[in-house]
Order: structure tokens, then sequence, then C-alpha cells
């Protein structure tokens, strides 16, 4: 079956806006207002591991429980959502099963963003260094859709538009999302790296006459390029990268640009 025009988009940042928080480890340190990929992308070696698990299972957990007891049995649920360069979730997951870390951290990082967000949208997880064979920061975010995201959305189905959800973050998270927006579950691609969303991205293209991606971030990079239209949102930032904003066709301040940028493809 074809399509006249499909739409991908991630999440944080692009459909929704977000507060992030990361704990520095070695520092012991909390550092509101990240940007996760940055953190990655600043040293080679390194992954976000976003485990899939109900953030309540976490808060729930005994603070003083090392992650190496926490993730003992959990392994298939480490996934590697991004990372600098080439690391296999074999590895991320070796060195959470070593590590002497406690669940207080994450907890940490959870009751900041718990703090500052409705409780609408969470995720947690971990940044691993492959050389160090440490956890060095634990990561939390929050968010709510953006104001006009319904208009947006409202205004695809309308046009008959397919629309997909590509993101790094958990099956469970995505599905909370989904379900608000009204969005097929059958068109949500949970913890997808860059890669992985250009795949689906070329996969689109194959049957469908136009594919349009709509992100935000560095993770988005290689499938905004490989769209028919790669749009770069920089609603929730607004300092994008020189290579981000040259892989885009066009970059867009607020998302209830896009019906507009739309109307003449």
């Amino acid at each position: 079956m074809s399509c006249d025009l499909a739409v991908v988009f991630d999440v944080a940042g692009t459909l929704m806006e977000m507060f992030r928080v990361a704990k520095d480890l070695g520092r012991d340190t909390i550092i509101k207002g990240v940007v996760t990929t940055d953190l990655v992308m600043e040293k080679d070696g390194r992954a976000l591991v976003v485990p899939q698990i109900d953030p309540s299972e976490i808060m729930n957990a005994s603070p003083y429980t090392p992650l190496n007891s926490f993730f003992k049995g959990k392994e298939r649920y480490v996934k590697i959502s991004c990372s600098s360069t080439p690391i296999s979730e074999v590895e991320a997951c070796s060195i959470l099963i070593n590590s002497e870390d406690e669940v207080s951290n994450l907890q940490e990082t959870l009751s900041t963003v718990f703090d500052h967000c409705p409780q609408f949208y969470y995720t947690a997880g971990v940044i691993v260094d492959v050389e160090l064979k440490k956890v060095v920061y634990s990561i939390s975010t929050g968010g709510r859709p953006f104001s006009d995201l319904p208009d947006v959305l409202n205004y695809l189905k309308d046009a008959g538009a397919e629309i997909y959800v590509a993101s790094g973050d958990s099956k469970r998270s995505l599905s909370v999302i989904s379900s608000y927006m009204g969005i097929n579950q059958d068109h949500i691609y949970p913890v997808s790296t860059p890669r992985r969303k250009e795949e689906i991205v070329l996969k689109l293209k194959n049957r469908c006459n136009q594919v349009v991606m709509v992100g935000d971030g560095l993770n988005d990079i290689y499938a905004l390029r490989a769209a028919d239209l790669g749009v770069l949102t920089i609603q929730q930032d607004s300092r994008p990268s020189n290579d981000l904003i040259k892989a885009a066709d066009v970059v867009i301040n607020n998302i209830v640009e896009l019906p507009n940028l739309l109307n003449g493809i």
C-alpha cells in the first residue's frame, strides 16, 4: 500500500517541551537544562542507555541498592538510545551489572524532574563510558506537549498524512504519548538510534510519495538528510549546531509553522 505523505516526528524537543536533568556522578553535581545528546557526543565511547523500566520501579527501590543488583535479571531491558561511537548493548549492560553506583543517583534526577514537570511524561537512564567502564551520568527527562501540537496533528490527519514517531525513548514512554496524541501504535518506533531513524525514513520512502522528517537534535541528523524534506525545529533549543542546520532543508521556530510549510509540497 502506498501513501502520499508520511511525517516522522522525533519526540523530545520536537513534539514536547522538555526539562532534562543530569547528575555528574564523578563530581556529585546536578545539572539542569542539559542537552542529553551533547553529553554523549562530547567524548568517544559514550552511550545513552534507556532501560525499559517504569520510573516508579526506580523510585520504589531502596536508594542504597547498587546498580549491579538493580539491573540483575533485567539485562533484556537495557537498550541504547544513541552513542558517540558504535557500542553494543552487551558492552553497556556489562558496565551496569558491574557498577556499584547506587540507585539514589537515578532517584535524585527523577525527583528533580518530578518537582518541575506535570505528571505526564517521564523517563530515566544513564550515560556509560566504555573506556572508563563506568556510569558517568544519570539522566532524567520530563515533558509536556507543545501547546500548538494538537492543531498541527489534526491538520496532518485531515490532510490524510500518515504520522509516525521515531524516538530514543522507551516503548512505555512513547505509548503514553501516542495514546494522548491519537497516533497509531504501529507507527511508534521506540529506542530508535540515529541510524535506526534513518532506516525508518528510507523504508517509508519506498512506498510514500513524500516523507518528511521533523526533529530537533543531533540524533535526528541522518533522518533529516534522508527525508524528502528535513525540518529542523528550534522551539526547544535556539542554538543548533551548524552540522544540524546543514542537514535540514528548512528550519522552523515553532511546530505550528509545519502545516504552512507542507502546503507547498
